[in-house]
């Protein structure tokens, strides 16, 4: 019990201090007015297959290798079908309950490096 006592005190006190910190002032010299100045956007850079296929490990199970019944694994998938299936639940002709809602936060671009990704991920 008094372990749990401890634990509560330490969560409440990082969570004061982040508080603390999101409001406290910076000591630090005035910035210049040309330092404030935004930067222009640079070149955005193209999808990494990798790291958009992160986003599916939650469900799919980590390089898209699921171990459960529950999901479908996408490593080994074909490039074809994976880029099908991700826009058909997109573009709603697929029903999903929430593969709709996370294809529509991909680019074409995106679904594409995410198709090679899976696609040359070995099953195991």
């Amino acid at each position: 019990m008094r372990l749990h006592h401890l634990t509560l005190t330490l969560i409440g006190l990082v969570f004061a201090i982040g508080l603390l910190g999101a409001h406290a002032p910076v000591f630090a010299a005035p910035a210049s007015p040309a330092a404030a100045a935004p930067l222009p956007p640079g070149p955005k850079a193209p999808p990494s297959g990798p790291a958009m296929a992160q986003t599916c490990a939650g469900c799919h199970g980590t390089d898209g290798r699921l171990h459960a019944a529950a999901f479908m694994p996408l490593a080994g998938m074909p490039k074809a079908q994976f880029v099908q299936a991700m826009r058909d639940f997109r573009d709603g002709k697929r029903p999903a309950t929430l593969m709709r809602h996370v294809a529509e936060g991909f680019s074409n671009e995106e679904i594409d490096a995410m198709s090679v990704y899976f696609a040359a991920v070995k099953p195991e």
